[in-house]
């Protein structure tokens, strides 16, 4: 099994393979992680941070996502703001700190059990993610939208339903697309087309 070293950014969301996520960059350690990865054309892992304790660095989780830089601007507070594509789950092993306090890991890529369609009681699902992805401002190409995907659609209610840091963790390592569903339904109302998570 190969492993090669990426930057890690520890945060409370996930993203998945074929998500977007917006990123608003203020931190000298991560405003030089972003230039090392434009300047290299590198990738870096978006994962869970595991909450800090007196007063250190948050240490990330063993799994995340790599990610490839997509678009960047300047934001109007002055912050860097860039867009990320996820591209595969990885396993991250060996997770070290540079002296500005930037982790780094080894990781290698986590696949994901076979996709399938969508079941039927997962139907109303599909406006739910609609309805975010529309709030949310992201712009999916109309061919990246696959509502009829258990994986697809399991990823997008992950990533953009208000979930806590611990369960979206366990969401991004649960393999199976379909068990990902049944684990997200109980947790959604859902009542005359409005959404809410439970808490």
């Amino acid at each position: 099994m190969s492993y090669t070293a990426h930057a890690l950014f520890p945060l409370s969301t996930v993203v998945f393979p074929g998500g977007i996520l917006p990123l608003r960059i203020f931190e000298p350690r991560y405003l030089e992680m972003v230039s090392h990865c434009m300047r290299e054309n590198e990738d870096f892992v978006v994962c869970i941070a595991r909450p800090a304790r007196h007063g250190d660095f948050a240490e990330p989780r063993a799994m995340g996502t790599r990610v490839s830089i997509v678009d960047f601007d300047r934001l109007p507070d002055g912050a860097l703001g860039i867009t990320v594509h996820g591209r595969d789950r990885v396993a991250i092993e060996d997770p070290r700190q540079t002296p500005n306090g930037l982790w780094w890991g080894d990781v290698v890529p986590v696949d994901e059990d076979s996709d399938g369609p969508c079941p039927i009681e997962f139907a109303p699902l599909k406006d739910i993610v609609a309805a975010l992805i529309a709030e949310a401002g992201l712009h999916y190409d109309s061919s990246n939208l696959a509502y009829d995907s258990a994986s697809w659609l399991s990823a997008r209610l992950t990533e953009l339903l208000p979930f806590d840091a611990a369960t979206k963790h366990t969401l991004l390592t649960t393999d199976d697309p379909q068990e990902r569903l049944r684990r997200i339904r109980p947790m959604i109302e859902i009542d005359n087309g409005n959404r809410q998570s439970r808490r």
